[in-house]
């Protein structure tokens, strides 16, 4: 490895952590917003979105530039294969944060309803899924990288079991409840789908480590 491409790759993987950062940190700051009805965090984390956004565009830059300059082979050039589909899921994990902040903003000009139970559960799991796979990312970490992957399906079971509640509770019908419950649809949904995307980011850890695509063993 010459020295150009090593400080180029130590750039790249410098700003990739700030990006996993800022992600983390959205996810965290969008569920504690919807659990504790602050919808001025929440707005934040909506403002914070277009940095997440600019990260997410510069990075994707700085891998097809040492890709072009330097014509990386084998393990560096599966790392930045990895890292460029790794970029473009934590940028989506980001996007759902913002769409849990804006309902948590929505919710929070209704009287409050019971969440569906679980939920908390459900964001504790999910948050340290997206904690778990970045750690796995930073360390090189197949174990880790595997647990996250086990982990979904748990979160799975927690989805569908709130979707039935909140559409029994919708059915079931009670004054002033139907949109404050559609919109705890949408965080459960959002929740669901970061679950996804951080088993998509282990499962590229995985294949930067073993050289090996395991999406769909």
């Amino acid at each position: 490895m010459t020295k150009h491409l090593l400080r180029d790759l130590g750039e790249f993987t410098d700003n990739l952590l700030r990006l996993t950062a800022a992600v983390e940190e959205a996810l965290a700051d969008a569920l504690n917003a919807i659990l504790a009805r602050d919808p001025e965090l929440a707005r934040r984390v909506v403002a914070g979105d277009r940095e997440i956004d600019r990260l997410e565009v510069r990075l994707e830059e700085d891998a097809l530039k040492i890709l072009a300059l330097h014509a990386p082979v084998a393990r560096d050039l599966r790392y930045l294969v990895a890292a460029i589909k790794i970029d473009n899921d934590l940028e989506r994990i980001a996007d759902m944060a913002a769409n849990i902040a804006r309902r948590a903003v929505e919710l929070a000009a209704y009287q409050p309803v019971q969440p569906p139970a679980g939920i908390e559960e459900m964001a504790a799991r999910t948050r340290q899924m997206v904690r778990q796979a970045i750690h796995a990312l930073v360390n090189r970490d197949p174990g880790l990288a595997q647990q996250v992957r086990e982990e979904d399906d748990a979160v799975d079971d927690l989805n569908r079991a709130m979707l039935q509640e909140l559409e029994e509770r919708l059915k079931a019908g009670g004054p002033g409840q139907v949109e404050p419950l559609l919109r705890w649809f949408g965080v459960v949904r959002n929740l669901e789908r970061v679950a996804d995307l951080a088993t998509n980011i282990a499962e590229d850890v995985l294949y930067l480590i073993e050289g090996e695509i395991v999406r769909h063993r």
